[in-house]
């Protein structure tokens, strides 16, 4: 092949690129979900887990979020926890207090558990999240 014909080819592969990324753009603009947020003190399941923040407190320490889960035996209660707040996501800080959570609390074969998550300390709260199976909920306080 001529290098002209290999320039062509080439500049014709990048065009094609160029507009599957606009085509793509365009498809992503348009995907607009809609957030629902919680009432602190709504339960919601997701997948197989069922959750709730039965309370949110923000103080000097931190910000302390008093869940509740049911559902996956074993699973552990920190994960999948963020705290949206100042502009920034946070996940929980694993501090050690009265009735925290902490990296070996895990829900319980039978019944539920209840404890606080704690995060860290946070001027403005927007929302405490949960995501689990692919979906997310949201409790704003």
């Amino acid at each position: 092949m001529k290098t002209r014909t290999l320039l062509l080819l080439s500049a014709g592969c990048a065009l094609l690129i160029l507009l599957a990324g606009v085509v793509f753009a365009f498809q992503l603009a348009g995907d607009r979900q809609e957030v629902r947020f919680l009432s602190v003190g709504q339960s919601t399941r997701l997948g197989d887990m069922t959750v709730s923040v039965d309370r949110v407190t923000v103080g000097a320490e931190g910000t302390d979020a008093v869940v509740t889960m049911a559902g996956v035996p074993g699973e552990s209660v920190l994960k999948g926890w963020r705290l949206f707040g100042d502009g920034d996501i946070t996940e929980p800080s694993g501090a050690v207090a009265s009735g925290a959570c902490d990296a070996r609390t895990v829900v319980p074969p039978t019944g539920s558990i209840t404890c606080t998550v704690r995060f860290v300390a946070v001027e403005v709260l927007q929302a405490v999240a949960y995501t689990r199976a692919g979906e997310q909920s949201q409790w704003k306080p």
